[in-house]
């Protein structure tokens, strides 16, 4: 009878915890591989200073074409992580610098993908992204609406559990800003 008692108060414990302890968490390792083609449809941003480097080939051959205008817009069909960053293939063997461009947000994998296309990462495979999407209806504003109505937080949480050494604001059209720490506006 006692075991049955300690069961039925156990289980629902157990699983309102593993139910609040379970974030969204996307490891570092599926954008970390080098010299891998990933597929991805997508149209991206020009969002360069004096726009974005178009490149022909995309291999320690590359050869610079020209600058693509800041705000012009392009279809891309995936991309490709290098020693020196990452790049957008725009079709044929042209390739858009990545750290010039950004991607719409559709989902935790692109507001992702704007944040190491933009700012790069540490290739520590222990390291964690963690995305949060703040939007009205899931009721977590987070910082009272601070940084708008819809856009996703990202953190990279870094191999140790709970603490966090960047954090990035990602908006819809996946304007990203990284955020200092100690900043009040930041969790």
């Amino acid at each position: 009878m006692k075991r049955k008692y300690l069961f039925s108060i156990l289980l629902p414990l157990i699983a309102l915890f593993s139910l609040c302890a379970s974030n969204q968490k996307v490891k570092a390792a599926t954008f970390k591989n080098y010299d891998q083609f990933y597929a991805y449809d997508s149209v991206t941003t020009i969002d360069g200073t004096w726009g974005a480097n178009l490149f022909i080939n995309n291999d320690s051959n590359k050869q610079f074409d020209k600058i693509l205008p800041k705000d012009s817009q392009w279809q891309i069909y995936g991309y490709t992580k290098r020693k020196d960053g990452f790049y957008y293939w725009a079709g044929g063997d042209q390739w858009i610098q990545a750290n010039q461009a950004r991607v719409p947000v559709g989902n935790e994998s692109d507001a992702v993908l704007n944040v190491v296309a933009k700012f790069g990462e540490d290739d520590n495979p222990k390291t964690y992204w963690i995305p949060v999407h703040i939007f009205p209806e899931a009721k977590n504003g987070y910082r009272g609406g601070y940084w708008g109505t819809d856009y996703w937080w990202v953190r990279d949480a870094g191999p140790e559990f709970g603490s966090y050494r960047d954090s990035y604001i990602i908006y819809p059209d996946g304007n990203t800003t990284k955020l200092k720490i100690g900043d009040p506006t930041v969790g």
